[in-house]
């Protein structure tokens, strides 16, 4: 393990999670429906259909990176446009405001699939759950972070004024491409290609329709697929929607969000960390499985939630599981995964997520806007329920 490698990669995971964090969950929906007059709806469509148009590109970069044999290209390419395009909402109306947060929503996901498949370049067998597990803390680290960097504009700039909320676009796209610079100057990477870059675009694409039609052989995947795809509708749904579920069912100011949000990062950390030791131990089945069972209590809370106090106890309980789902999930893919075919396989599983993103935030916001809170939430268990039944029936290649 090369440890320089591994703090670059790290740190990229503070960067990305921070543009989730920041502009995902909190300022993008809350700046389109409170200040440009959009809807839940329209947010769900913005993440949801960005996840769609992703879930078509991800495989094809997943297997072009893997016959070049560099990942880093990409990786800096998606991020810069991310920032762009997350730099520029608030300089434009709602119906621009929604097309910009569609494509920085997209360039967002495309960077991680060929982050994600770095992993097993810079961990050996034995360290990937703990590599894992240090990226996804990291990363909640680097949530804690930009938070204090959100205070500290708001507490100068106004907590509920325009001025204030404007102000955090461009603080989150300077936070995530800063920190992101590390991942392109200290990772090198030599092309394993010998053919030239249009060969290799058309075999990447021969690669993608192979793998698709021949994915049956590989025992489990397809299970596995289906059961990141219920649990990942259900994260999704939460990462968009807790900030506009919180200030409407109990009335949470931005400030009292800004304290949550610390103390559900403080809690994927740790679970980043305890569960990147037990998906080690017992392996990235189990340890999805227990996430799962966390999630559900979230859930069941969420639902009947009356109080500021058991909305903080359902996000600890949430955070630690979202930090376990992001730890286990990665090594588990591998373990089912040829290893020729690794970054592909990413972008398999990015597909997933991103199909997943498709229909949970669609979902909970279509529940919400024409129903109510409780529906939507309801939603969320179904979700979870049908993860853990198809992921019953993962192998266990320990």
């Amino acid at each position: 393990m090369n440890k320089k490698e591994v703090f670059a990669w790290s740190i990229y995971d503070m960067a990305n999670t921070a543009f989730s964090a920041l502009f995902v969950s909190f300022f993008y929906p809350l700046y389109i429906k409170h200040y440009l007059g959009g809807t839940d709806f329209q947010i769900g469509l913005v993440f949801g259909l960005s996840m769609l148009l992703v879930a078509f590109f991800v495989p094809f970069i997943g297997s072009l990176s893997d016959r070049l044999g560099k990942r880093v290209p990409f990786i800096m390419f998606f991020t810069v446009v991310c920032c762009l395009f997350t730099f520029a909402v608030i300089y434009v109306n709602l119906v621009f405001a929604l097309v910009f947060g569609f494509f920085a929503n997209f360039f967002y996901h495309s960077a991680l699939t060929t982050y994600n498949a770095l992993l097993p370049r810079l961990a050996k067998k034995k360290e990937i759950g703990w590599v894992s597990g240090i990226g996804v803390a990291t990363g909640y680290a680097g949530t804690i972070l930009s938070l204090i960097m959100a205070i500290i504009i708001l507490n100068k700039l106004g907590w509920e004024s325009v001025q204030g909320v404007k102000a955090m676009f461009p603080a989150t796209a300077l936070f995530f491409f800063g920190f992101s610079t590390l991942i392109f100057v200290f990772i090198k990477e030599k092309s394993s290609s010998k053919n030239g870059l249009k060969i290799d675009i058309k075999y990447s694409l021969k690669d993608v329709f192979k793998t698709l039609k021949n994915i049956k052989k590989y025992k489990g995947l397809l299970i596995f697929i289906g059961s990141m795809f219920m649990y990942i509708n259900a994260i999704s749904a939460v990462i968009v929607f807790f900030y506009l579920f919180g200030r409407s069912e109990i009335g949470l100011s931005v400030k009292a969000f800004m304290l949550f949000y610390i103390i559900f990062s403080l809690a994927a950390t740790l679970g980043s960390f305890l569960f990147g030791k037990i998906t080690d131990k017992l392996g990235p089945k189990k340890t999805l499985s227990i996430a799962g069972v966390l999630w559900l209590i979230t859930t069941i809370i969420l639902f009947y939630v009356v109080s500021l106090t058991s909305f903080f106890i359902a996000g600890i309980i949430g955070g630690i599981a979202l930090g376990a789902v992001w730890t286990a999930m990665r090594p588990l893919t591998i373990q089912l995964s040829p290893k020729k075919n690794i970054g592909q396989f990413f972008g398999f599983m990015e597909l997933t997520g991103k199909f997943s993103g498709v229909l949970g935030p669609i979902v909970f916001g279509f529940l919400s806007t024409n129903f109510n809170y409780q529906y939507a939430i309801a939603s969320l268990g179904m979700f979870f329920i049908l993860g853990l039944l198809f992921l019953w029936f993962v192998p266990n290649k320990r």
